[in-house]
């Protein structure tokens, strides 16, 4: 049910995606532009010593002798002087590759924080949509809220890159562990690892937004909001998230081959927004709050004896927006009820006269 609500408000604002891609192309641009100054002057060095080496060309003629079937000896000392000389190389540019690793990481920090910073706004423009059914422009709310988005960023970011780096070596490990004794197994429990730290890494923040958005927390009071509820829904969050993780992992491989990559950029983009609505469905769902789902469709999660979709006619409408019933708005019987007191209050005033 989250999934299919979530995907719902998707497809209704899916307009947000492309606003989306465009700030992922610029931070991508940014990121390039920062890597090539930074990086250049070091890969430069190492490329041009390995080019010395005639690297490629001669493993280009040992792969045609494996193609062949005339592979000799000889082919393989020269491969394994081959990779001893590139060893070397690596060696008298240590303290080079050591820069370029920090290179590395900071670029990966400026990423991570350039492409958080647009969480806030595209959660506060679907909670809006949520909320009263209306569209706000994004750019202006990334403008507005700049200064919240700054602060999330940053310490989402401060709080992801560990915890990505801890992942990342239990996989490795994992890998490095079953590849001893058997390969297909170990790219089974790889793959099947990626789905859960996936999933693990989006459900562990998944309410931290939608609780500075709709409940207009700040940052740390939403943070220990987060934690505190998922202890209760965290069975449920994880679930979703890990068929959002194979299901992307689907639509990545196709996008490879279909569009020659070109759809995997946009993918990325509906994958952070899809994230974002997700998360906020799921705050919904969890505190018991009307949201709309389409343009004329409600989702009342406080009707637990009655249907919990509906469209949202005057009545209805007014009732979501607490705004108090009119007599057009009351049912017949409460109609009758009143005109009734109404008419005993003149018979005692007649009496009383």
């Amino acid at each position: 049910m989250l999934f299919k609500n979530s995907f719902s408000i998707l497809s209704n604002r899916f307009s947000l995606v492309y606003k989306t891609l465009f700030y992922v192309l610029v931070v991508c641009l940014i990121i390039v532009a920062l890597g090539a100054a930074m990086m250049l002057p070091t890969l430069n060095t190492l490329v041009d010593s390995i080019k010395d080496l005639q690297l490629f060309p001669q493993l280009g003629d040992y792969i045609k002798a494996i193609l062949r079937g005339d592979v000799e000896s000889s082919d393989f000392e020269s491969i394994e002087n081959l990779f001893v000389q590139i060893g070397q190389v690596f060696s008298e540019n240590y303290s080079r590759l050591i820069l370029a690793g920090v290179f590395l990481i900071i670029l990966y920090f400026i990423a991570m924080f350039l492409i958080s910073m647009c969480y806030y706004s595209v959660s506060d423009v679907v909670d809006t949509y949520m909320n009263s059914g209306s569209n706000f422009p994004f750019m202006a709310n990334y403008v507005h809220n700049f200064k919240t988005s700054a602060k999330f960023a940053l310490l989402y970011t401060v709080i992801n890159i560990p915890l990505q780096i801890v992942f990342a070596l239990i996989i490795v490990g994992v890998g490095i562990l079953f590849s001893m004794v058997n390969y297909l197994l170990m790219i089974f429990l790889v793959a099947l690892l990626i789905f859960c730290v996936t999933a693990i890494t989006k459900s562990m923040f998944s309410l931290w937004i939608p609780a500075m958005t709709v409940k207009n927390m700040s940052c740390v009071q939403a943070l220990k909001y987060n934690f505190k509820t998922l202890k209760h829904h965290f069975t449920s969050t994880f679930g979703m998230y890990f068929v959002y993780g194979i299901v992307m992992a689907m639509l990545t491989v196709v996008s490879l081959f279909a569009t020659f990559g070109v759809g995997t950029i946009v993918l990325l983009a509906t994958g952070v927004v899809f994230v974002r609505i997700a998360n906020l469905v799921s705050y919904y769902h969890i505190n018991g709050l009307k949201y709309y789902k389409a343009d004329n469709l409600v989702i009342d999660n406080t009707r637990k004896f009655s249907p919990s979709v509906y469209t949202a006619d005057e009545a209805e409408v007014a009732e979501h927006y607490h705004i108090p019933a009119t007599d057009t708005d009351k049912p017949k019987d409460d109609v009758k009820e009143s005109e009734a007191n109404q008419e005993e209050e003149l018979k005692k005033e007649g009496e009383d006269k």
